[in-house]
């Protein structure tokens, strides 16, 4: 592996992957190639590789890039009515992800740099339709099949729009949606085993003709309207290297209440289902098996058990609880020695002083000497 990129530092550039067959695949994870990027490397910089594969007389050398320090984020705002999209912004800047907000889609080479984007339509009459012919729907297919995650929001994008000159986003999301609906979103409640598990929002947003949206495939429904009784938020784990959230109303128009129904507490989750965190990421290694957490019960009000299993041999591990903003609020006792076999440790839903902790969201990080694992759990009164 060769590159002239002044950021970036190559520190051991072959591996030797022995006899590969034609149309077939191979890894080397004993000896992987490693590489650096310095301290100053600008967010978002695309730093440009060469492979070089030789075998005896024959070489051949493939080109690609990788894009150095990626945003969290990217809010398009197309909106008219701006307030709701510059809400989740600012809430996700807040909670500590990096990111930008526009009124103009990027290209698709600059989309690659954001990990998750957030698409604020809007609702009837102020709304903005993504048309099927549009370079704008190109961009975001492109970038969800290439492996990014999407949010979706917009009270006509998912029913009304496709029956006219509006981009179908309805397969990509896992959703079928079944009805234009009229003026009446609101509460809308989350669902349980999911990641809206005791959410409960009044709504103050805009309310015009919420698309009724229930999931298809590998969608599964987040949310419900808590009095007319019909599906109005999905999500979706493709199994495609993308995941997406679609919603027929406004995020930024929820009401925030106790516990876990805040916008704050959402937001964070979905970025959490999107794989991505802040404060507790997740690192991963070629080279060792994800260790692997279970919470029960989930929610819990006055005891969790937290059991896991490492996979790596006699390491040292540790468990830290971690709130919704990221902020360490209890370092549970480490354990040593464990060798390939289960364990487990209780919380009480306190910090390091003792003190009963307010009920809402919370992350439970495991350390090895090689691997993290993050698992969201629920604390309620």
């Amino acid at each position: 592996m060769e590159s002239s990129d002044p950021y970036i530092t190559i520190t051991d550039n072959s591996g030797v992957f022995g006899y590969l067959a034609v149309d077939s695949t191979k890894t080397n994870t004993s000896d992987p190639y490693t590489l650096s990027a310095g301290t100053s490397t600008p967010q978002g910089h695309v730093a440009d590789f060469m492979l070089i594969a030789n075998d005896g007389a024959f070489s051949d050398t493939f080109n690609f890039s990788f894009v150095i320090g990626s945003y969290h984020f990217m809010v398009w705002n197309p909106d008219p009515t701006a307030a709701p999209g510059m809400s989740t912004d600012s809430i996700l800047s807040d909670l500590g992800y990096t990111g930008n907000y526009s009124t103009v889609l990027p290209s698709g080479a600059d989309l690659e740099m954001y990990r998750a984007l957030f698409v604020c339509v809007g609702i009837y009459p102020s709304n903005y339709v993504i048309t099927a012919t549009s370079p704008e729907a190109a961009a975001l297919e492109d970038y969800l099949t290439a492996g990014g995650n999407m949010y979706l929001e917009g009270g006509d994008v998912w029913y009304y729009d496709p029956l006219g000159s509006g981009y179908n986003f309805c397969p990509l999301f896992g959703i079928n949606a079944t009805d234009d609906g009229t003026s009446d979103g609101g509460p809308f409640v989350g669902q349980m085993t999911t990641f809206t598990d005791e959410m409960n929002f009044q709504y103050a947003g805009e309310n015009s003709f919420i698309d009724h949206i229930s999931p298809t495939g590998t969608g599964f429904l987040i949310f419900r309207d808590g009095d007319q009784m019909y599906d109005c938020g999905v999500a979706n784990d493709a199994n495609a290297g993308y995941k997406t959230v679609g919603l027929s109303f406004e995020l930024g128009g929820l009401v925030d209440a106790s516990g876990p129904s805040t916008r704050e507490a959402l937001l964070d989750s979905i970025m959490h289902f999107f794989g991505i965190t802040t404060g507790v990421d997740e690192i991963t290694k070629l080279d060792v098996k994800t260790p692997t957490i279970q919470v029960a019960p989930n929610p819990f009000s006055n005891l969790i058990k937290i059991s896991f299993v490492s996979g790596h041999g006699r390491e040292h591990i540790e468990l830290k609880i971690y709130d919704a903003m990221g902020r360490l609020v209890k370092a549970l006792d480490p354990v040593s020695g464990i060798d390939n076999q289960a364990s487990s440790v209780f919380w009480n839903g306190t910090d390091d002083m003792g003190r009963r902790l307010p009920a809402g969201i919370y992350f439970v990080k495991l350390n090895t000497e090689n691997q993290s694992e993050t698992q969201k759990i629920i604390l309620v009164e």
